[in-house]
């Protein structure tokens, strides 16, 4: 008898354990896709007004490749040759320019950081009561 009511408490905890472990993961989850989704929603806003901003800039840098090309005309050089320099130097500085983003972009800016810190406090936590 004594073995049987020592068991059901053990039993009882158990099963308060898993289901409580339960609830954690689905309240980790949830937070992770709450984090998840307010990282999108900051990424989608700023990258239309990137868009809208590199689309004006790209037009008034045409414009101004344009007249550099003209003013290396006017100095002299053939205006194929002028073209054909202002479009190589273009050329060189976006491809810089590119690299230079591609670099700086990280994936690690879409990880939901908090939530993955929450769940491994949470880890240690469980593995410490479990011992």
């Amino acid at each position: 008898m004594a073995a049987t009511d020592s068991a059901r408490p053990i039993l009882s905890l158990m099963t308060e354990v898993a289901t409580d472990l339960g609830h954690l993961v689905q309240t980790e989850f949830r937070l992770a896709r709450a984090e998840m989704g307010e990282t999108f929603a900051a990424v989608a806003s700023a990258g239309v007004c990137l868009g809208i901003g590199a689309f004006v800039a790209f037009a008034g840098l045409i414009v101004l490749l344009f007249d550099i090309a003209r003013w290396i005309t006017v100095a002299g050089l053939p205006s194929e040759w002028s073209l054909l320099i202002v479009a190589g130097v273009a050329l060189v500085a976006g491809g810089l320019a590119a690299m230079a983003g591609v670099n700086r972009l990280k994936a690690s800016a879409f990880v939901p950081n908090r939530a993955l810190g929450q769940m491994r406090e949470d880890y240690a936590t469980a593995r410490e009561r479990a011992r």
